[in-house]
């Protein structure tokens, strides 16, 4: 992920991705704001406002911190910015919830599960599912238990698998124009599609759905021969009927089209289960858009029926709903798994006793002889993490007397030991600065830093020893 990475829209034009999503968060902040106005006009002011985006939990540091960057565009002030992960806002929102509010009334609400409980988060949206486990504590809030995972199986992925559907018979060609020439009639057959989805049950009965007048012109402009006739010619001859502006489906083709998706959730699912962390796992809570599709809740329950599973009425919803919570009580979360091995890209003096395999050695500029591209880890994968709290402080110093600033390079392995930050796994995800405003103590200038993971994003406590100031950093993950 980097600042200068672009979209493409249907149609294939191009734009900074940055703009796309900061145009879209400033949309949404002036549309709030006139809200409130229109309410409560005088009563406050835009900076009383604390805001809350949320993200996909498997979204690495990079993206995280291009959506903040993206916010601060939109003028939302750091300060007033928390970046909350969405499988964890909906687990903080349904632990609010009472029996009542899900869907079927003889499943125990997560709000009533004792401390000790393990709950398995299935977060499924429309781009990503994002999947975590959670364990209620003794007061109540919530820790991680195994680090957060999924995929780009969402709805969308389902979408996709339609338009393939659809190009199988009348061609790619068609679809292209569709999207090109009469884009609003592509987006109606694909929220007609979105309206199955949702509600269609697994079975073998088949669906009836609408389609554009502008789909079987394009098929006798560009093919030169009629919808039923291009269905007929398919594999589909007698699985799909034209009945006027409707397309008959039967069930097993329209399954079909859900099958690649949710076979991939389940069978992340069923792995994950197997892990030691997640034994004793009491419940699946199935949230974001795509747990509404009965399609996905029917595999899910079938395949796990020895588990509990809980979809709250509103599951598109609970995202949001917990958002605000979060805001609120950020402390919610106490504990996270750390994904990575994180640490720093550093050196030292080489000597005889060197404890680590020897890597690169060669001469500084004071002609010392020294190690370089070690790792010097600061939390490792795996690691259980709680909020706020601080990594052992790390003592860090110029390498050249008249240095104004230290940079530091950061690394992050998949590895729970890496020793050279050239090892196979192991990659360079940002850095981390810090000015020297006096020069005079030269490399004996001392920095303490300790890292703090345990919240949605990383931030580094910078201690100067000379003068005592305490420095908040963050590291620039986009370069």
């Amino acid at each position: 992920m980097t600042r200068r990475d672009t979209l493409e829209d249907e149609t294939g034009k191009k734009l900074p991705a940055m703009r796309v999503f900061s145009l879209s968060i400033d949309f949404l902040r002036k549309d709030v704001l006139d809200t409130l106005s229109n309410h409560i006009d005088g009563i406050f002011i835009a900076s009383d406002i604390h805001w809350v985006l949320t993200v996909p939990a498997i979204w690495n540091d990079a993206a995280k911190q291009f959506m903040r960057e993206a916010a601060q565009q939109a003028q939302i002030q750091g300060k007033n910015l928390s970046l909350c992960l969405e499988p964890e806002a909906a687990s903080i929102y349904c632990r609010h919830l009472p029996v009542s509010k899900c869907t079927e009334q003889e499943v125990t609400s997560i709000s009533q599960f004792s401390p000790g409980t393990k709950y398995l988060v299935l977060d499924a949206g429309g781009g990503t599912v994002d999947i975590t486990v959670h364990e209620v504590t003794d007061n109540g809030n919530l820790k991680e238990l195994h680090k957060a995972s999924g995929g780009a199986w969402g709805g969308t992925k389902v979408d996709e698998a339609f338009e393939e559907f659809l190009s199988s018979i009348v061609g790619p060609v068609v679809i292209s124009k569709l999207k090109s020439q009469y884009l609003e009639d592509y987006i109606y057959l694909f929220r007609e599609f979105e309206n199955k989805k949702r509600n269609i049950i697994q079975t073998t009965r088949s669906v009836t759905m609408r389609f554009p007048a502008s789909l079987s012109d394009l098929c006798l402009e560009v093919e030169e021969t009629e919808l039923s006739e291009l269905i007929r010619q398919s594999r589909f001859e007698s699985k799909v009927q034209v009945l006027r502006d409707k397309l008959k489906i039967d069930g097993g083709v329209f399954n079909e089209i859900f099958e690649p998706t949710v076979r991939k959730i389940i069978s992340h699912v069923e792995n994950l289960l197997t892990t030691p962390s997640v034994d004793g796992c009491a419940a699946i809570l199935m949230v974001g858009g795509f747990s509404e599709s009965s399609v996905l809740q029917t595999n899910v329950k079938s395949t796990f029926k020895h588990l509990k599973v809980i979809v709250p009425d509103d599951a598109g919803l609970a995202v949001l709903k917990g958002a605000v919570i979060f805001g609120h009580k950020p402390t919610t979360i106490t504990e996270r798994i750390c994904k990575l091995t994180y640490g720093k890209r550093f050196s030292h003096r080489y000597s005889e006793s060197c404890k680590h395999r020897k890597g690169r050695v060669e001469k500084d500029n004071n002609g010392d002889m020294r190690c370089y591209d070690l790792f010097d880890i600061h939390v490792k994968a795996g690691q259980s993490i709680k909020v706020d709290e601080e990594q052992p402080e790390v003592i860090y110093t110029p390498i050249t007397d008249n240095q104004t600033r230290v940079t530091t390079k950061v690394y992050a392995s998949s590895s729970t030991n890496p020793q050279h930050t050239t090892e196979d796994g192991c990659n360079y995800i940002g850095s981390l600065t810090v000015p020297i405003s006096d020069i005079s103590s030269g490399r004996n200038h001392k920095f303490g830093t300790s890292f703090i993971f345990g919240g949605t994003e990383i931030v580094v406590k910078v201690v100067d020893k000379e003068s005592g100031e305490i420095m908040l950093k963050s590291v620039d993950f986009l370069g």
